[in-house]
């Protein structure tokens, strides 16, 4: 299963994806439901992703508050898109979007609760907030973080009592609306510092979800740019170019402090630059990234091939216990989101696990029983 992780929306066909990407894109869904329109321009991959595609299908068709949280660039507006396509009834509505750090301070207030006339200079008219105008759909705050302390009271009383009072006003308004909030600042650190309300941060994040950045999603990498090479080069009426090794070294070296959101524009980057060439070369990038040290394909742990030979299974022995240490680590010991970042079933995963052990060449592992692990998507 594939889930895309930036906020661009470039469509496109299937030319120049591989089969099986190609049929894994078709048939993306979640326990046998069709997949949605914005599922099928969304990679899940086979790492960090997967989990957190799972919990926003299990959370999606409720009306629990969700907070997401993450790093800019990870996703978090497609995140809400597919809460509010996979809910019953509110995809039948309207899914409004509200950037509350884009909006200068004194207009935020009647963008969200709305203004009759002659509320402040310029309000010629009655106008509707965006919680209204959202009326039985979802409404998705953005970067709620920027608020303002007043416009923080307003919005704690409005999820409270779902009524609205426009300013200027004293008549209250019933409202349906489903809350998506999203921020890339640590609202809890915030909320330490006296500079965000409590009160509305556990109003908020009745359900949080971390979004993981794309260096935690490396293994997806590859995936997602062969997707999005696919979706410039439909919209640019290009031929799909080739990725070279050392092209794709580059891309795997950088750290994407933009996450996907800045390898989709890399990309897009080296299409510019590659013209009418059929590949993109390391040259062709970004100078942060074309500029990083090459790397030899192999580090320094490899074992190196002498003239007395060497044991090629007690190297690939090492190799894969060596990734199968990491995975666990990396995922504090669920053994089913490290049998996703190295791409495996996790009944294969566990096979591989259970006779690293057994040949002793890996401690036994403790079973986590306290809650059970997410059953296996990466197929």
């Amino acid at each position: 299963m594939f889930f895309w992780a930036v906020e661009t929306d470039p469509d496109g066909d299937e030319q120049g994806v591989s089969s099986e990407m190609s049929h894994e894109i078709e048939r993306a869904d979640v326990h046998g439901e069709p997949a949605t329109e914005i599922e099928r321009r969304m990679i899940v991959g086979r790492g960090a992703m997967v989990p957190v595609h799972r919990r926003l299908c299990q959370v999606a068709p409720m009306d629990t508050t969700v907070l997401l949280l993450g790093e800019s660039g990870t996703g978090k507006e497609m995140a809400a898109a597919l809460l509010h396509e996979r809910h019953p009834t509110r995809h039948r509505h309207r899914f409004v979007r509200v950037h509350c750090g884009a909006i200068p301070e004194t207009l935020l207030e009647s963008e969200l609760f709305g203004h009759v006339k002659g509320a402040f200079t310029g309000a010629d008219r009655d106008r509707a907030g965006v919680f209204e105008q959202a009326d039985g759909g979802t409404l998705f705050l953005d970067e709620i973080s920027t608020m303002t302390p007043q416009a923080q009271i307003r919005l704690l009383r409005v999820l409270q009592e779902r009524q609205v009072t426009r300013l200027g006003s004293t008549e209250s308004r019933p409202v349906d609306v489903r809350v998506v909030a999203a921020s890339n600042e640590a609202l809890k650190e915030m909320v330490e510092e006296g500079t965000f309300r409590q009160d509305l941060f556990y109003r908020l994040s009745i359900f949080p979800m971390e979004m993981p950045t794309l260096r935690d999603r490396a293994v997806d990498i590859p995936a997602l740019i062969q997707e999005f090479s696919r979706r410039i080069a439909d919209r640019m009426t290009v031929p799909v170019k080739q990725v070279p090794q050392e092209t794709m070294d580059a891309f795997s070296a950088y750290t994407w402090p933009g996450n996907a959101r800045e390898l989709a524009n890399a990309i897009e980057y080296a299409y510019v630059l590659a013209g009418s060439n059929d590949s993109l070369d390391r040259g062709d990038l970004p100078p942060e990234i074309s500029s990083l040290p090459r790397t030899p394909r192999w580090n320094a742990a490899s074992p190196l091939l002498t003239e007395e030979g060497t044991s090629l299974k007690a190297a690939l022995d090492g190799l894969e216990r060596d990734l199968i240490l990491q995975s666990l680590e990396l995922t504090h010991g669920n053994k089913a989101h490290a049998a996703g970042l190295l791409g495996l079933k996790r009944t294969t995963f566990l096979d591989r696990l259970r006779r690293l052990e057994y040949e002793g060449l890996i401690d036994a592992q403790p079973t986590r029983s306290s809650t059970p692990e997410p059953c296996d998507l990466a197929v």
